[in-house]
């Protein structure tokens, strides 16, 4: 039953699978089959340790190693902070941001990126598409995410690639009348951007395309 969830739900990880097994248990009931009162009140009380535990094996099964297509950008390594604590995440408009590859079996040649922007406490997500990635097109991409917010702007998380780590992006997060709060993540530790990185299967691989290739975070 677990499994049978996690791999509907898009392969969660425990703490959310927890809230989404007690939320999905009538609706399984309904189209599987009743549990017995044992289990019912097993998935009720389960914790999202056991459950990472009990899908360890089926993650390694449904795992999908990306390409790195991410360069690290060097530039404003000084000026843009590494993001250690948490955002205080009372007001929504505190982005993450990440990019994902459109190029088949091959990182060679030209071809589409997706960009994908996930608000921290309400999971609002848009998304944009550039031509290989120039730091143009990436500002130009995300002026029109942030015209389509249904709120302000407030802070702006992204991995070390150099997609997002360039003067054109600073400069336009720096220099407005509130500037927002530019962070990155700490190389190699994809998980500093959770919130967003959950949304690319669903955003960029199952809505766009299954050959789309997670680029790695730097």
């Amino acid at each position: 039953m677990v499994r049978q969830v996690w791999l509907t739900a898009e392969q969660p990880c425990g703490k959310r699978l927890v809230s989404i097994l007690r939320q999905w248990l009538p609706y399984y009931e309904r189209r599987f089959g009743p549990l017995s009162g044992r289990q019912r009140q097993l998935v009720r009380q389960v914790s999202a340790a056991t459950l990472d535990r009990l899908l360890a094996a089926a993650r390694a099964e449904h795992s999908e190693r990306g390409r790195c297509g991410s360069k690290p950008g060097s530039l404003l390594r000084s000026e843009i902070p590494i993001r250690t604590g948490t955002w205080d995440f009372e007001p929504t408009g505190y982005l993450e941001a990440d990019s994902v590859a459109h190029c088949g079996g091959s990182l060679a040649g030209s071809f589409i990126w997706s960009l994908t922007y996930t608000d921290i406490l309400s999971g609002w997500t848009e998304g944009g598409a550039v031509w290989n990635k120039g730091a143009a097109g990436v500002l130009a991409a995300t002026r029109q995410v942030e015209e389509r917010l249904p709120f302000a702007l407030l802070g702006f998380d992204s991995d070390n690639g150099g997609e997002f780590l360039n003067h054109h992006l600073w400069s336009y997060m720096r220099e407005r009348k509130a500037a927002v709060e530019f962070t990155r993540s700490r190389p190699y530790h994809s998980d500093d951007n959770a919130h967003v990185e959950q949304k690319n299967w669903t955003w960029a691989r199952q809505l766009l395309a299954m050959d789309a290739w997670k680029t790695r975070s730097w």
